[in-house]
């Protein structure tokens, strides 16, 4: 973890195209997403009052949340999530499927490198403060990351959802978070009316449950040649987004995603039935089929940490 960034582009503009490809050796390993950042947050929430569970239905992080948002369109790639029962809250985790783990140990070094051009792009237009400026040499560390948490609510249930923030906006009028966090993108330049319709289709619908889970108005996107070199920059506005695609073949429905997510959490509430942080119940769907569960009281899949169990009792 880290304080926040600052966006402070100058006239970005006048600066493209920008080089944002990385060598494989300026990049450190990736850490999972896991909990930490969910069960740290709580615990710091309690302060030095005495600690207590956490008055929420659900602890989970962010990347969690969309991947449930996106099934109803999802036609690739499947998920594992594992939720353990913990003095009344339900803890989301999730868990690498077997198709992601070979998808990830194939990956071509042209494909690493594309993959984590996106955090090159943020040190041409992210500082450490509005003083410094950005710093475009800065050495790739994917490790790196500021991260909110947010109280939510999702019909009947209530939500302590952690995730990654980019940047915020250092303008003397910009409110309080989350409504000053600006998410930061790469996607491929488009070039033809089906590109357009596919990142309509896919990549507009990540990018919208990403940032409406933690309430990020603004999303700044580069987009980049072949070249690997953003060639153009976007700002999208997350509440706009819905009435961009409405009326497109195809399209996706906000609607859609959060009636799924809602059925799913009910779902949750009406099947993991033991409260104990050492009994995993692991929900597994794939795209065409439903979702199935099995459950666990080895440490493969263990949920919540150790030091954490201990704080709460």
């Amino acid at each position: 973890m880290c304080r926040h960034r600052t966006y402070s582009h100058g006239n970005l503009t006048l600066m493209l195209p920008l080089a944002i490809s990385t060598s494989s050796r300026e990049v450190f390993p990736t850490e999972q997403r896991t909990l930490s950042a969910c069960t740290n947050g709580v615990h710091a929430l309690g302060g030095t009052q005495e600690c207590r569970p956490v008055d929420r239905d659900f602890v989970t992080w962010r990347g969690h949340l969309t991947k449930i948002l996106c099934t109803p369109y999802e036609t690739q790639e499947g998920w594992l999530l594992a939720v353990t029962l913990f003095k009344g809250t339900f803890y989301i985790s999730e868990q690498e499927t077997v198709a992601a783990c070979k998808k990830r140990k194939e990956r071509t070094p042209e494909q690493e490198k594309l993959m984590y051009s996106g955090y090159k792009f943020e040190n041409y237009i992210c500082a450490d403060s509005l003083e410094s400026g950005p710093d475009k040499c800065a050495v790739v560390n994917t490790n790196e990351a500021f991260c909110s948490v947010l109280l939510a609510r999702l019909s009947s249930h209530s939500l302590l959802i952690a995730g990654e923030v980019d940047c915020i906006d250092p303008s003397p009028k910009s409110p309080l978070p989350p409504s000053c966090y600006i998410e930061l993108k790469t996607s491929a330049q488009i070039r033809n009316p089906h590109q357009q319709r596919s990142f309509n289709r896919y990549k507009l619908l990540k990018w919208w449950s990403q940032s409406f889970l933690l309430g990020i108005p603004v999303i700044v996107a580069g987009f980049r040649s072949p070249e690997a070199k953003v060639v153009s920059i976007e700002r999208f506005r997350t509440s706009d987004i819905p009435h961009l695609i409405r009326g497109e073949r195809n399209s996706w429905d906000p609607a859609v995603c959060m009636n799924f997510c809602n059925k799913f959490m009910s779902h949750i509430k009406s099947v993991v039935t033991r409260d104990d942080p050492g009994v995993v119940y692991l929900f597994a769907w794939e795209p065409g089929s439903e979702v199935t569960y099995t459950v666990h009281t080895d440490d493969e899949y263990t949920v919540i940490p150790s030091w954490y169990i201990e704080a709460m009792n």
